[in-house]
């Protein structure tokens, strides 16, 4: 797109304080709504703290010089990632501790970096990849975005590839629970016998039957999933995770069960039930359940653009410490991370990350804005300092 890169920021930065005047305001919302880059950039700012004279300094900038300065900086490191997703990490990845976006780009217009060597190139994913280990123990390797293969497993006959798994049997199937793993770097998603699908993301398993029996239609997830699920009022679907069993008769909702002592329900239509601890809570669309071991269940409202957003590979962080964004990078990227500073596990800073960027782009931007420097060991373990 042609606009104006630091024109769009300073729109989207009096649209998030209420200053843009209803002209601007029509401009740049039909350009939020119309530039997935612009989109995710507002959805970055939106809940970022709001800086005493920010909008003022970027009306006194020099525009021209200060992206040459910067996207110079950028081109040194030899990314191929299009200007403007260059521009919004160096511009929205923000360091909400202490400093300000003001002051990070007075800092690197008035004292610019030399640029550095490339680092050691991220490393490859884990051998163990995409897979079915069915009831009976045997272990099939499944194809990912490939072309659709068709797959035998006693009488059920599995169809697998284009990041999607779907089978086809009679009464023979079994009740047994059959576990996909999906590994770092993946999503994939999962057709049952019901209708139901489920959009599982990287780092995750699913139990499973192939064929649902008795009164109820029950799974185990482990990590996080997105639910479709048919609906059927004699058979409710139960999703159970390590701390909490959610009950839906037909609905979708997503659910986040990646961290210990934490397990996040959000419901995007229909209604479900949550329980844990003998302790029950029904919510309405648009709601989310937040259970922790040591404090119970507290309900909140949630934006889904920004739940969902990993079913379009992007992770939304607002004021998020280190420590987080370094275990969605350990899910998305299948590499170890190290904090060879404990002190930065908890500097928190709001912007985006995407599942396709290369690892060490997004890297860098944080060593630009952020002074938080990266390397691999010898095990290819990722060290932040």
């Amino acid at each position: 797109m042609s606009e104006n890169h630091e024109h769009i920021y300073q729109l989207l930065l009096q649209k998030r304080n209420g200053t843009i005047n209803e002209t601007d305001d029509r401009y740049v919302s039909g350009l939020i709504s119309g530039h997935e880059d612009v989109e995710l950039m507002w959805r970055a700012l939106k809940h970022s703290f709001s800086l005493p004279g920010e909008e003022k300094f970027w009306q006194q900038i020099d525009v021209a010089n200060a992206w040459s300065s910067v996207r110079m900086e950028l081109s040194a490191k030899n990314t191929n990632i299009r200007s403007l997703r260059k521009w919004l990490f160096a511009a929205a990845v923000i360091t909400v501790a202490a400093t300000g976006i003001s002051l990070i780009w007075k800092h690197n217009l008035q004292q610019p970096k030399v640029a550095a060597a490339m680092p050691v190139s991220q490393p490859a994913a884990p051998k163990n990849g995409l897979q079915l280990q069915l009831a009976g123990g045997e272990t099939i390797a499944l194809p990912y975005n490939q072309v659709g293969q068709d797959i035998r497993a006693g009488d059920v006959q599995l169809s697998a590839g284009a990041k999607k798994l779907q089978y086809t049997g009679g009464a023979g199937m079994g009740s047994g629970y059959n576990t996909l793993t999906v590994p770092p770097k993946m999503d994939y998603k999962l057709l049952l016998s019901d209708g139901t699908e489920v959009w599982l993301n990287a780092t995750s398993r699913l139990r499973f039957p192939f064929n649902f029996t008795g009164d109820k239609r029950e799974v185990y997830l482990d990590g996080e999933a997105y639910f479709q699920v048919s609906k059927n009022d004699a058979k409710p679907f139960i999703v159970h995770t390590e701390q909490t069993d959610i009950l839906v008769l037909g609905t979708s909702f997503n659910v986040n069960a990646y961290s210990d002592g934490l397990t996040r329900t959000s419901l995007v239509t229909g209604a479900v039930i949550t329980k844990a601890d003998g302790k029950e809570v029904q919510l309405k669309p648009g709601q989310e359940a937040v259970y922790s071991s040591d404090k119970g269940y507290r309900i909140t409202e949630f934006d889904d653009s920004e739940v969902l957003a990993w079913m379009k590979g992007v992770y939304v962080f607002h004021n998020t410490p280190l420590s987080d964004i370094a275990s969605v990078i350990e899910r998305w990227y299948g590499v170890e991370v190290v904090f060879d500073n404990k002190e930065l596990a908890g500097k928190k800073f709001t912007g985006g990350l995407e599942k396709l960027q290369h690892l060490d782009y997004f890297l860098e931007t944080m060593e630009l804005i952020g002074d938080i420097h990266h390397s691999y060991d010898a095990k290819g373990a990722l060290h932040l300092k």
